[in-house]
């Protein structure tokens, strides 16, 4: 199983047991991650060079620190940080290297005219992002005061140009400092989820794009259409189908209304940061508004109306990971604020499939009936990703051969060595690499849609006409 009860990382959630070491300057951080497009940290790392030929003013006017490789870590995956200026800064430790090692870096330039022109001698502390590798002899870093706490996710590549959303994975010292948030939550708020990664995505892909143009036409007649999604976090899923609403041409609608909710001063101000960072849609912004509200399972949003307001789509991510205890709140507060014709899109990333398949059945208890969607399942970008087509009695079912027959021929890689998924112990997920992780991550979630059952539909139009 995955630890999902944790505070902040600075990576994907971390591993049960995944290798943490630590000194006291430098220190270790965590691996560079990559899931599907999303990467956690930027670090550049140059190649040697036969070419020594610096000349003496440059060699003259640089300012280097040292830094010794320390014990018991992994070159080329494991990383150093340390501060300069008030900046905190990351190394990726070389491949070649062992411990003892004195790594020599290069962080900035004493003559002002050296900093202030952008030459191939400038420092990171001036150029964050144009240094190239066969610029420079010494290994140069990228600034991570810019880069601490965020996240990059690109989307899909159905929307009209690529889009990388940069999240920030907590507040600005300068607003964290001076207001005292209520820290409501279990921490799984600060940092992008693979399961959100995917459905982000998804949303975003040409046939997330197709799906949502779809369900719009089905709302024809309503001049605004609202989205909620749950579980927000740092916003990945609500502002990628933001994005993806906005690629679409609709001029039967007058306006979109995205709400992303979660719990938690901190979490919402933390939430509107991102909505602002990462919600310019171009003329689309007329008719495109996001969000951020507190929402508590089990309560209503609160809205100007008296009325729980109701959404044409509801979208979450990884939300059955806590207990069985949050499935009936969750499941009133999707029944409080689905449209009778509305759509639910749920993300799921199995870990206890037998509590977890408790809230498909609560749900459908409700009316709210939940199917693969199909279109994921069958879009050849997600094909190998998320191979799973089981649905949700079946996944995890020890009674389900298509079940059994999944986590049998399923493989993924565990240091280069292909195991079935049924076999993977925690002391395998230890020994993965980012990539192999990200794989075994991938192919434990499915997306779900839902919408009310013909019958519970009818009593919910008949509902809402006399109230």
């Amino acid at each position: 199983s995955v630890v999902h009860h944790h505070h902040r990382t600075n990576q994907i959630p971390p591993r049960q047991g995944h290798r943490r070491t630590s000194v006291e300057t430098p220190r270790i951080c965590s691996r560079h991650a990559s899931i599907g497009g999303t990467t956690y940290y930027q670090t550049k790392r140059k190649k040697e060079m036969s070419n020594q030929s610096n000349d003496d003013d440059d060699a003259s006017n640089a300012i280097y620190i040292n830094l010794t490789v320390p014990p018991n870590v992994e070159p080329g995956v494991d990383s150093l940080t340390f501060e300069y200026n008030g900046n905190e800064m990351e190394i990726l430790i070389p491949e070649d290297s062992v411990a003892g090692d004195v790594l020599r870096i290069q962080v900035g330039n004493s003559s002002s005219h050296r900093r202030d022109a952008a030459t191939k001698s400038s420092s990171l502390m001036d150029e964050l992002n144009g240094l190239e590798d066969d610029d420079v002899n010494d290994t140069k870093l990228v600034q991570n005061n810019v880069r601490e706490g965020v996240a990059t996710v690109t989307l899909g590549e159905g929307l009209k140009s690529t889009v990388t959303l940069q999240l920030l994975e907590e507040l600005p010292k300068n607003d964290s400092s001076s207001t005292v948030f209520d820290r409501e939550g279990d921490g799984t708020a600060n940092c992008p989820w693979p399961s959100g990664i995917v459905l982000a995505q998804s949303l975003t892909s040409k046939m997330g794009i197709e799906y949502l143009t779809k369900m719009l036409k089905h709302s024809e007649g309503d001049e605004s259409i609202d989205c909620m999604e749950l579980g927000s976090g740092l916003g990945t899923c609500g502002i990628a189908l933001a994005h993806a609403l906005a690629s679409i041409e609709t001029p039967s609608i007058t306006s979109y209304q995205i709400v992303l909710t979660d719990r938690g001063d901190e979490t919402i101000a933390l939430l509107r940061e991102n909505i602002d960072r990462n919600c310019t849609f171009g003329s689309a912004n007329k008719k495109l508004s996001v969000t951020p509200h507190p929402l508590t399972w089990g309560n209503e949003l609160l809205t100007d109306c008296s009325a729980p307001k109701k959404f044409n789509c509801i979208i979450g991510s990884d939300l059955l990971y806590n207990s069985r205890e949050s499935y009936e709140p969750l499941l009133n507060t999707i029944q409080q604020h689905l449209h009778p014709d509305g759509t639910v899109i749920l993300s799921v990333r199995w870990r206890k499939p037998e509590l977890e398949r408790e809230f498909f059945r609560k749900a459908e208890k409700l009316g709210i009936i939940f199917v693969n969607w199909k279109e994921f399942e069958e879009c050849e970008s997600f094909k190998g990703r998320c191979p799973a087509r089981l649905n949700w009695s079946e996944y995890g079912n020890p009674e389900s051969e298509c079940s059994n027959e999944y986590f049998l021929k399923t493989n993924v890689s565990v240091g280069n060595v292909t195991k079935s998924l049924a076999a993977i112990t925690e002391d395998d997920m230890e020994c993965m690499n980012d990539e192999e992780y990200a794989s075994f991550e991938e192919k434990q979630i499915q997306i779900y849609v839902a919408g009310y059952s013909a019958k519970k539909k009818g009593r919910k139009r008949d509902f809402d006409r006399i109230n």
